[in-house]
């Protein structure tokens, strides 16, 4: 309840970008990308590599989180319906069919940030209190961490 109240002090006296919530995950992309919004349905199919690429033709390189951490079994759980061991199975599936493009793995939520920031095609998931001005956050679905209705909670 204190943070609830907190939060919504913080949102009316800073505005929205201030009050985001510690469980919250952004997902984040390269400044210079042009989009803005994706769908959960969007999002998923970039998680599982049914999305390659842009709508501009350039590929997608998903940066994630080691196995294990809150923040991806979190993800993973919400974004695709799938536990860790389910999402490393779809890609050994995957690869059966056609050849698969594995996400890219970095030892932390703020070294991933950095790599998306320098990678044009960068795209990654990390908690919302990891974001800094050097990437672009995404809105889901029309909202953005922070803002009311925002679908990508995770437990800490």
């Amino acid at each position: 309840m204190k943070s609830a109240v907190l939060a919504l002090i913080a949102t009316v006296f800073l505005g929205t970008s201030a009050a985001v919530d510690a469980d919250e995950v952004a997902v984040i992309v390269n400044k210079s990308n042009f989009v803005n919004n994706l769908s959960m349905g969007k999002l998923r199919k970039i998680m599982l590599s049914e999305e390659l690429k842009w709508p501009t033709g350039s590929r997608i390189i998903v940066w994630m989180t080691p196995a294990g951490g809150r923040e991806r079994t979190g993800v993973l759980k919400l974004v695709c319906g799938m536990s860790e061991t389910d999402y490393t199975l779809h890609f050994m599936h995957s690869s059966f069919k056609e050849p698969v493009t594995l996400p890219k793995t970095a030892a932390s939520g703020p070294l991933v940030r950095e790599l998306v920031a320098g990678w044009v095609n960068g795209f990654a998931l990390i908690w919302a209190s990891d974001v800094d001005d050097t990437v672009k956050v995404l809105s889901i679905e029309g909202t953005r961490p922070g803002q009311p209705g925002y679908k990508i909670n995770v437990a800490r």
